[in-house]
């Protein structure tokens, strides 16, 4: 199949030999990015947005993920851990979150760093920015990696709608670089920021960042891969009482669960939204301007959020119920420093670096008159098909067919209901 020039980086590959056709990936896709051609299965890489669904939905593991491991960062001086707030709820409410970052350094990590205080301090930037925005609105969160790629594909009208501000976890690699660099008299490329993922997107946002040109993370490793080792290291830790425990430290919930923006900026300003089945029904709102009294779009590609993240090993309903548990146990949220977050503010600090800009993709040709024409045969081949989306031709749905026989990638033939 055709695909644009630009190199899209994905967290996983296909292995096809496992691969026994039961087209559940095809239709669960957001994008319409996976094929069965002849019996063999691929996936157009500038439509597929890493949003798990397909790892999720498959039986035979067919979708492999691709992670960073342990190993991959022993070139660095100094590894520093960046968990998701994620892992703290995958092994109960009764494990401190401290006993969890003394497990990741008895792994092997340097320094662990904890995104809740600068979640909380993003949260003040985002209240203090919409106060003063004067754009389009509403604007749509740009914490969730899926959904920003989402838009760049299915929705390129409404990238100028993506909130500017960076997301917690590049405002602590940066900061962590340039902290622990000074501490420990380093180099700031010796200082290794490795982020413990829940979701094969976060991991592609630091591969191939969509909005600036290199992440300040260095890599991720999957909840679901250090999972395994961190359990024992945590029942040691409980046994032999051994792990100090700051009082005063300050656990959040984090963005990844559904209305913790909502709450911060007020439910009158803010609409909370999960599942990109329900993500489509509103960006189609905005599309239409139904949406004009509504200041910001609390987005998730998750039903529940980041709990729900396919590297999440706990029940994610569990997993939630956990956190807010573990919120109402250990939530000190520090005093903010108003007056230097705003100088920050006002010095671009918690901007992102460039604008998000629509991504290149098949559905996007540079000759107009070409565009045209592959688009009236399009509607031309959709007349003749049932319309039942059934998938046996091996596109996921008739107009996605129609549109791959326009293109030279499918014959109408291969329509069962035709031939």
């Amino acid at each position: 199949m055709s695909q644009p020039e630009f190199a899209f980086y994905h967290a996983h590959h296909i292995m096809a030999e496992r691969c026994q056709a039961r087209m559940k990936c095809l239709h669960i896709c957001p994008t319409g990015a996976i094929r069965v051609r002849q019996g063999k299965i691929s996936f157009l890489t500038d439509l597929c947005i890493d949003c798990g669904e397909c790892i999720t939905a498959c039986s035979q593991k067919v979708f492999v993920p691709k992670s960073d491991e342990k190993d991959d960062f022993n070139a660095f001086s100094l590894q520093v851990a960046i968990p998701s707030p994620v892992l703290y709820t995958q092994f109960g409410q009764d494990v401190h979150p401290q006993i969890i970052h003394q497990a990741l350094k008895n792994t092997g990590f340097d320094e662990v760093v904890d995104l809740a205080d600068t979640t909380n301090e993003l949260g003040y930037v985002l209240l203090h920015h919409l106060k003063h925005f004067s754009g389009s609105k509403p604007l749509i969160s740009s914490f969730c990696p899926t959904i920003v790629r989402y838009l760049q594909v299915k929705y390129p009208n409404l990238v100028n709608h993506v909130e500017p501000l960076d997301v917690p976890l590049e405002i602590v690699g940066k900061e962590v670089k340039q902290r622990f660099a000074k501490k420990y008299g380093i180099k700031k490329e010796s200082v290794g920021t490795i982020y413990i993922s829940q979701c094969p997107a976060k991991i592609v946002s630091i591969k191939q960042p969509a909005e600036k040109e290199r992440s300040w993370i260095d890599g991720a490793i999957p909840i679901k891969e250090i999972y395994n080792l961190l359990l024992p290291e945590i029942f040691k830790l409980q046994e032999g009482g051994h792990c100090s425990l700051d009082e005063g430290f300050h656990f959040g919930r984090d963005w990844g669960i559904l209305g913790n923006i909502a709450h911060v900026l007020g439910p009158e300003r803010c609409l909370s939204v999960a599942g990109l089945s329900h993500v489509k029904k509103i960006f189609d709102d905005i599309e239409n301007s139904r949406l004009r009294n509504v200041d910001f779009i609390e987005a998730l590609a998750c039903m529940q959020g980041c709990v729900s993240g396919a590297y999440c090993v706990e029940n994610p309903y569990i997993a939630r119920h956990t956190s807010m548990l573990m919120e109402k146990a250990f939530h000190h949220p520090q005093k903010l420093d108003r007056e230097g977050i705003l100088n920050r503010y006002q010095r671009k600090f918690y901007f992102m670096e460039q604008p998000i800009l629509p991504r290149p993709t098949r559905a996007i040709d540079g000759d107009i008159t070409v565009s045209i024409k592959k688009l009236r045969q399009k509607e031309r081949i959709l007349m003749k098909l049932p319309q039942k989306d059934c998938g046996l031709c091996g596109s996921p749905s008739c107009a996605t067919f129609a549109e791959d026989c326009a293109r030279g990638e499918a014959d109408v033939t291969e329509c069962i209901f035709i031939a």
